[in-house]
């Protein structure tokens, strides 16, 4: 093998390498069955630490999320894979928080919800990061989505006191701030809590619910996501405290 095949084969092993790295937690979420994970449908696990009788109810919680996205947006297509877990330690393996948290690879999503996050608010939330990557593409919403709208957009559907509206009191500048909060790195340092709230209300402006599916389609046939979101509502400023949805 001459030096630029070693070179080639070199770069190719460390790509790999580096990619199963950032992406080990949603790796691991795939061998979930072998870390004491039961499977109670394709889409939806429980830990061990769950006891049976929990089953209907997480069932239903997860039923209620879907109905949510689909009696706002629309059915949904995706299908994370869902995993129960009262233990933070176990979260923690999985790369979540108590609450819950979504990873991504480029064959499903996948959620690790953990004690502080089995509710109706945090699935449907999850659920609908997972369904703008799927009406996206991996690769197409890696490249054009910014951090600030999928948080917010995934916001829509979490009633939760905080993230409400008219719960929110922010200037129109910290608003408008939020929109360079593009990467993961970005957003979730500093002040998160505020970080949220802002981009709340930053999609305001930018979404209706009977054309976000259409709008997500459009960034995955090569429509740019300011094309698509921002240049057709350039002279739309968001307001804090109006309606979202």
């Amino acid at each position: 093998m001459n030096k630029v095949a070693i070179g080639i084969s070199s770069a190719l092993l460390l790509v790999i390498v580096v990619g199963i790295f950032f992406r080990r937690y949603a790796i691991a979420c795939e061998f979930s069955h072998m870390l004491d994970f039961r499977e109670i449908n394709n889409q939806f696990h429980i830990g061990s630490d769950i006891p049976p009788e929990r089953i209907e109810d997480l069932s239903q919680i997860v039923s209620s999320a879907l109905k949510r996205i689909d009696g706002v947006y629309g059915r949904p297509e995706s299908t994370p894979k869902i995993l129960f877990t009262s233990d933070s330690a176990t979260a923690n393996i999985f790369g979540a928080n108590e609450t819950a948290t979504m990873h991504r690879t480029p064959w499903r999503s996948c959620i690790i919800v953990g004690p502080k996050g089995q509710n109706v608010d945090v699935i449907a939330h999850e659920w609908l990061h997972a369904e703008i990557q799927q009406r996206v593409g991996f690769w197409r919403f890696i490249q054009e989505v910014p951090v600030w709208f999928d948080e917010g957009v995934a916001l829509t559907l979490d009633h939760r006191e905080p993230f409400l509206p008219e719960n929110i009191d922010l200037p129109n500048e910290r608003v408008e701030d939020v929109r360079n909060l593009v990467t993961g790195k970005d957003f979730f340092s500093g002040n998160i809590m505020e970080h949220y709230k802002a981009a709340r209300m930053a999609v305001i402006p930018l979404i209706q619910a009977d054309s976000l599916y259409q709008k997500l389609e459009q960034i995955s046939n090569d429509g740019s996501f300011d094309a698509v979101f921002l240049e057709a509502n350039k002279s739309i400023q968001p307001t804090a405290n109006a309606s979202a949805d």
